[in-house]
């Protein structure tokens, strides 16, 4: 086995330190045998990777050989007891190629020539068109929430700016609560999964999801921390989706389409100019 090792060393740094040509006679050089498959030194250095210390390397020179001689060998077993139809796979890789250059290159069609600015007027039209097609899977909630540390000295001025409708006064709770807030949820138009909610607040879980109501607050104190919450709206499952929950949904739609719309267009204008300039002929 050193043996071994000193002649794969000796390879590498002759490799190393030769001219091209020189280089190029040790690459090829042949250092296994497998079947009717041989391995040389270029290839070997292709997979083998040394981590420095010489009988580590050893015993990884010899196992990158190994497995490059049972691959080669199952190979060879594979051919010799498949038959021909079996093992004609010519027309299956020049399928995938085909499949995946033309995968290629419709990623670069589209990077340089959709169009991505999608209108709030574009959103609801499809809303409007495709309303059974968002149907809730799950109940979702709009709320105020809170959740500050029960000895917070300014909690109580806190929840007099929670009773306030004045602009200045949200704008002033939402500086407190991002400065002292364990936790604060204040976004009028943004729906969320009940079931979210209660694992962010675990004394929910044993209520219902049908007790909760518009205008519902609920208000309470443990150990730790104040909560708050503000039940704006409830949208139960099975039911209608509200366009503000299904928005970034509808953007992935309209630009899926897009996609499509762009590459079939390309394809139909590639096909016309085919036909004009003779290059598609039906005998």
């Amino acid at each position: 086995m050193n043996n071994f090792y000193f002649i794969i060393l000796v390879c590498f740094l002759y490799a190393c330190n030769s001219g091209k040509s020189e280089a190029d006679d040790i690459s090829s050089k042949i250092i296994a045998k497998a079947g009717n498959e041989n391995l040389n030194f270029y290839d070997f250095k292709t997979d083998f990777i040394s981590n420095g210390n010489k009988k580590d390397s050893t015993l990884s020179a010899f196992k990158t050989i190994e497995n490059w001689a049972t691959e080669a060998l199952f190979y060879q077993e594979a051919i010799s007891k498949l038959n021909a139809e079996e093992i004609e796979i010519d027309k299956q890789v020049q399928s995938y190629k085909k499949s995946l250059v033309n995968h290629i290159y419709q990623t670069k069609l589209i990077e340089a020539n959709l169009d991505t600015i999608i209108s709030i007027k574009e959103i609801q039209n499809y809303y409007n068109a495709h309303r059974d097609n968002f149907i809730l899977k799950s109940n979702i909630i709009r709320l105020d929430y809170l959740k500050i540390p029960a000895k917070f000295q300014g909690l109580e001025k806190m929840k007099q700016l929670l009773k306030s409708n004045q602009l200045n006064d949200k704008e002033k709770l939402n500086k407190l609560c991002v400065q002292n807030a364990e936790n604060f949820y204040l976004n009028d138009s943004t729906w969320l999964y009940i079931d979210d909610i209660k694992k962010e607040i675990p004394k929910l879980k044993t209520q219902a999801d049908i007790t909760f109501s518009s205008g519902q607050v609920i208000e309470f104190t443990d150990a730790a921390y104040y909560f708050y919450i503000k039940i704006k709206d409830v949208k139960i499952k099975n039911g209608i989706s509200p366009l503000n929950f299904e928005k970034q949904n509808i953007k992935k739609f309209i630009i899926n389409n897009r996609k499509m719309l762009l590459i079939n267009e390309y394809k139909q204008l590639l096909l016309e100019n085919a036909k004009t300039d003779k290059s598609f002929i039906v005998y």
